[in-house]
């Protein structure tokens, strides 16, 4: 062990001498000793408290006053009962009256001697600061006291007014307690490092980053060993997730952060009474890079909340589906969503996740559109796969796009892993649009072997009477972002979009009030301006679907803009467009060629 550098502030010169003199047979020890009582002993800490020192060693009241400007242990020379009684019994010699003035540490001394010495009485008086000692002494003088007992504070303030005065001095015995005490803390103190050391170097070694709050929300702990740049996202991720932990006191949330993937487990860890938010932070190693669109990782923190209670409806039949999907959503029962192109099965999805059992877990998105057989073996065969977790909610959306090699591999992994078992699906679909997938052994498994809960969301058109309330939460959402103050639609361009046929729905409709707000300058949307947009919209929605009508055109050139149109819709995958299109891969390639 390395020597154990003191600081003494002794409050007078012989207690200094004896402490150097004492020091100097204890070799664990090197001793720095300086003469200062009370506020200039605490002048002394403070001049030498950069100097790296381990402890102080002092004496009464200095030591109760360094303790309050110091980080360090202050060892408080104790006065002894026989030093007490060695200046009592030098007091009864004196031929007048005597008192004994202090600070608690001289006085509790003097209350045990008394005690047992039969109660003999001694006139005894304690100060708490220094503005009382002379007080107290004018109130000896007046009952005839002229020998005061008692420190260096006390002595001086005593022979200021004229009284005699004895000195309270510890004796050799009351320093080798003192120094003793202090080898034996400092030998728990180094043995407790060690374990610290220890237990650093074990963490450092462990694949996990771990960050530990305390309850001000400070870094208690902390091992996180990432470039800068990262190492702030980290902390600042943790650092949001500290309320939801003490009050949830377990989470995980799954965020991207850079171009890696990581995976927070937060706990409530405890010591010495104390609760410490604590994250458990692994890098997740993948094949698709959080930027993929193919998987996409949520959190509920991550978003603001959506409640199926809060979804707009006065259609019956909407309003019985979001009560089905209430009740669904608390148990872990499977669900598939049924619904035409821009009906919200994605917001429906992530209503029923934050209402259910399982949001204080990550929801991992897996977009069908933008998968492939290498996509989804990299993502089954992960040692980092999300499907390895428990409880997490795993939403598979445009399953209608799968082509029948991705249906089976997906199919074959439900049938072999039983994931579905340790996590909560919802899957979404489009009917109609793909035989193969509606005929097909995936969809089978989905609705026969893990007995999905169906939920069909009904088109836009089958809830006009909706049309207003969600026109009115478009507005509300464009004004914040363009800055213009619209109150809503005329009565009469409401009228118009309840009589309008919607192909894509609400998100057409969404597109059609975004265009006419930007049209408007008043605070009302004019009937004019909605029958001007939904003019367009027909005129676009004509080109698109029915390019026959180009009466210029070849029937080659027609279809060849039909096989353009649908590769766009399907960002250029020519095995998705082929089986939309309901032609071979090399069909596809030859009618493009030529």
């Amino acid at each position: 062990m390395n020597k154990i550098k003191i600081l003494v502030i002794a409050p007078y010169n012989g207690m200094k001498d004896l402490i150097c003199e004492i020091a100097e047979d204890m070799k664990e020890l090197e001793v720095h000793a300086f003469v200062g009582d009370m506020l200039d002993g605490v002048k002394i800490a403070e001049e030498k408290k950069y100097e790296d020192f381990d402890v102080i060693i002092s004496r009464a009241g200095t030591a109760e006053l360094i303790k309050e400007i110091t980080h360090l242990p202050v060892i408080d020379i104790k006065l002894s009962a026989i030093d007490m009684m060695r200046a009592i019994k030098l007091a009864k010699s004196y031929s007048g009256k005597f008192g004994i003035v202090g600070f608690k540490s001289i006085t509790d001394t003097t209350k045990v001697i008394s005690q047992l010495n039969h109660g003999e009485h001694l006139e005894i008086k304690t100060v708490h600061s220094i503005s009382e000692i002379d007080d107290c002494l004018h109130e000896l003088i007046e009952r005839g006291i002229s020998l005061i007992i008692g420190d260096v504070i006390t002595v001086k303030h005593a022979k200021k007014m004229g009284l005699n005065t004895i000195l309270v001095t510890s004796g050799r015995e009351s320093v080798i307690t003192a120094f003793t005490d202090i080898i034996q803390l400092f030998k728990h103190i180094s043995t407790f490092k060690e374990k610290i050391l220890l237990t650093h170097n074990i963490i450092r070694n462990v694949n996990d980053h771990i960050i530990a709050f305390n309850g001000k929300k400070d870094i208690a702990f902390s091992n996180v060993d990432e470039p800068k740049e990262i190492k702030e996202m980290i902390i600042s991720e943790a650092e949001k997730h500290v309320d939801m932990l003490t009050q949830e006191k377990k989470v995980t949330i799954m965020k991207p952060l850079g171009s890696e993937l990581y995976l927070f487990h937060g706990k409530m860890i405890s010591s010495n009474g104390l609760s410490y938010p604590t994250f458990y932070i692994n890098k997740q190693k993948s094949k698709i890079k959080p930027v993929d669109k193919s998987v996409i990782y949520t959190n509920v923190s991550d978003e603001p909340t959506i409640l199926l209670d809060s979804l707009p409806t006065s259609n019956k039949l909407f309003k019985k589906v979001i009560q089905d999907a209430k009740t669904v959503s608390k148990t872990n029962m499977p669900i598939i969503l049924f619904g035409k192109k821009g009906t919200g099965k994605d917001t429906f999805a992530k209503a029923i996740y934050h209402g259910s059992n399982y949001q204080k877990q990550p929801m991992i998105i897996i977009d069908a559109h933008y998968m492939n057989e290498k996509k989804w073996s990299a993502i089954f065969e992960s040692e980092n796969s999300p499907f390895l977790n428990e409880n997490f909610t795993f939403y598979f959306k445009n399953m209608h796009l799968l082509n029948e090699d991705s249906q089976l591999l997906l199919e074959s992994y439900l049938t072999n892993t039983y994931v579905h078992k340790r996590n909560r699906f919802i899957f979404s679909c489009m009917s109609g649009y793909s035989h193969s997938f509606d005929q097909g052994s995936l969809m089978q498994f989905i609705q026969n072997e893990l007995s999905a809960f169906p939920l069909t969301l009904p088109a836009l058109n089958e809830r006009k009477e909706d049309i207003p309330s969600l026109v009115s939460i478009f507005l509300s959402d464009l004004m914040p972002k363009y800055g213009k103050q619209i109150l809503g639609l005329e009565p009469e361009a409401i009228h118009l979009l309840q009589h309008f046929h919607w192909t894509y729905n609400l998100i057409q409709l969404k597109r059609i009030i975004e265009k006419a707000f930007l049209l408007t300058d008043d605070f009302y949307i004019a009937d004019e301006t909605i029958e001007k947009v939904l003019a367009n919209e027909k005129i676009e929605e004509t080109e698109i679907i029915n390019p026959v009508l180009h009466g210029h055109k070849t029937l080659d050139e027609i279809n060849k803009e039909i096989i353009e149109k649908v590769l766009s819709d399907e960002n250029y995958n020519q095995s998705r467009a082929a089986q939309r299109l309901g032609i071979s891969r090399s069909t596809l390639w030859r009618k493009l060629k030529y």
